[in-house]
């Protein structure tokens, strides 16, 4: 009877938990919706760069001290090689992150690397909320009503936890 009690309260507990917090739901069907709409506005080739384009001017735009960040990269020309090829690496690198939502083992050892990667970069904490913000905006453009904003959120918001 004590275990059936047990196990009663922690039922309700974990519902109560997950009711307090819904930004930070991102269970298995959150990352199958978020694994398709990001195929679906990434999309593939010169669409990319065009996506990658679009995320950066409104970032450097809405956050002009983010542009430091990326000065090694010839952040003042988005247009560039150099800045093209970055901006393709960060974003097929959230790809990777999404692409292995389901091996929390390899996703932690992700995250590690890009931390100290990052750390070393000069990459300040509060730029991850401004790109999720960015990211967000440039997908419900292309998505529209397809966009499945609670789930981005919840996943994008665990992604940034595990960064900072």
């Amino acid at each position: 009877m004590k275990l059936l009690w047990f196990a009663a309260l922690f039922v309700c507990v974990a519902l109560a938990m997950a009711d307090d917090n819904p930004h930070y739901k991102c269970g298995p069907l959150q990352k199958v919706k978020v694994r398709r709409q990001w195929d679906h506005a990434y999309g593939d080739g010169k669409h990319r760069l065009e996506f990658a384009n679009h995320v950066f001017n409104r970032f450097f735009h809405d956050y002009p001290k983010s542009r430091e960040m990326f000065a090694k990269f010839r952040s003042e020309n988005i247009y560039s090689p150099e800045f093209q090829a970055m901006a393709q690496r960060l974003l097929e690198s959230f790809s990777m992150v999404i692409d292995t939502a389901d091996d929390p083992e390899v996703l932690k050892v992700m995250f590690q690397v890009v931390k100290v990667d990052h750390k070393e970069k000069g990459v300040k904490p509060e730029f991850y909320d401004a790109f999720r913000d960015e990211l967000m905006e440039v997908l419900a453009e292309n998505l529209g009503t397809h966009l499945d904003w609670d789930a981005w959120m919840g996943c994008t918001n665990l992604i940034i936890e595990n960064l900072k």
